[in-house]
């Protein structure tokens, strides 16, 4: 089981050392007072707010500043900095530097920054200790599950207020109306005519953080899975529409189509992963027991959710039983009552195969 005792906290390199003197001596200073000097006084604090990124031993150089426009409107500022590949053991560092550590997640005391990994770091395998290969990967998988399940609920919220209006006698407006039959579309339910909003209801709704871990970690082999690394596939969902990026499985017999779909980024497998229960038809009963506990008042167990799950894998009961001894051994369900950060930051970091970018989004 990953605990903070084993995130591999090391020390900065001497040439980090070095680009840390020279960032502080040279290059601050020199930015600083260049960028300074044609503004005005009238700059808004927010605008001076950054995230402190110190270079952890994955960075190959520095990260540098770069102060971006105030976009118009001025709901949000808007920080970019240039930054590097990031690996496994400086994923292990930037979550050390945002004060984000598992046990005080799974305590209650901490709660998740709004911290999103555009692509798993790289070589997980090659950490030494499994409590930091599993690590990693939660700390990963842990906001991006979050914020997919956020916004799913804010469309629940309006779903549920739209149903205790129409319970009332009143009819939903027709911007109302428009949102229903978009959102029935998106949820794979025809919408001729009046939408069935209860139907619509079993529907949106969140998949638990725990059940949404173990089956990952199961699909992707705790992220590191070539399907994992190389197309950020971490459910072992399979296409056979030409339209969908995919990756080939090595043993794929002669005349067979079929692919493992991968995705621009970790949080848009999760959030085909959840839209997948969500609709089709094979999880129909995982939205009934779903639904079931809602309406008995009870929080979504995913011990068992995880049975009516058993369409998931060919392995039928042995992948429920797969699934459900992830979640006791490594004491997932920790992880279901965490909560985000309510602070208006969300850092945005694409460690990239060579290069990347960092995005800080401040907003109100």
């Amino acid at each position: 089981m990953q605990t903070d005792a084993n995130e591999g906290r090391t020390g900065p390199r001497y040439t980090a050392v070095c680009a840390v003197f020279l960032l502080i001596t040279v290059i601050i200073p020199s930015t600083v007072f260049t960028w300074a000097s044609g503004r005005t006084l009238e700059a808004t604090a927010r605008e001076f707010i950054l995230p402190v990124l110190r270079p952890a031993t994955a960075f190959a150089a520095v990260p540098v500043s770069v102060p971006a426009e105030k976009p118009a409107g001025g709901d949000e500022a808007r920080i970019v900095q240039q930054a590097f590949a990031l690996d496994a053991r400086g994923a292990l560092d930037l979550f050390q530097q945002r004060d984000y550590h598992i046990d005080g997640v799974r305590s209650g005391e901490l709660q998740v920054p709004r911290l999103v990994l555009s692509d798993l770091p790289l070589g997980i395998k090659k950490l030494d200790s499994t409590d930091e290969r599993k690590a990693v990967f939660v700390k990963t998988l842990l906001p991006l599950i979050l914020l997919t399940n956020e916004q799913v609920l804010h469309d629940r919220d309006r779903l549920q207020k739209l149903a205790a209006q129409k319970a009332a006698g009143h009819a939903p407006s027709q911007p109302d109306r428009l949102w229903l039959a978009e959102l029935a579309g998106r949820y794979g339910l025809k919408a001729d005519g009046e939408v069935n909003v209860k139907a619509l209801l079993q529907r949106v709704d969140v998949v638990p953080v725990s059940l949404a871990l173990a089956q990952a970690a199961e699909e992707s082999g705790w992220g590191t899975s070539r399907f994992a690394q190389k197309g950020n596939a971490l459910f072992g969902e399979l296409t056979w529409n030409a339209e969908h990026e995919g990756i080939v499985p090595r043993n794929r017999r002669q005349g067979e189509t079929h692919r493992y779909r991968s995705f621009d980024a970790p949080k848009a497998s999760i959030e085909s992963y959840v839209q997948n229960l969500n609709t089709h038809r094979a999880y129909a009963q995982f939205r009934q027991v779903r639904a079931s506990l809602r309406a008995q008042g009870k929080s979504l167990d995913s011990l068992q959710l995880a049975n009516s799950l058993v369409s998931y894998s060919e392995r039928g009961n042995d992948y429920i039983r797969t699934i459900r001894s992830l979640i006791r051994a490594n004491e997932l369900r920790d992880f279901d009552n965490a909560v985000l950060r309510d602070d208006g930051m969300e850092l945005v970091v694409n460690p990239g195969k060579s290069s990347g970018i960092v995005e800080a989004s401040l907003r109100r």
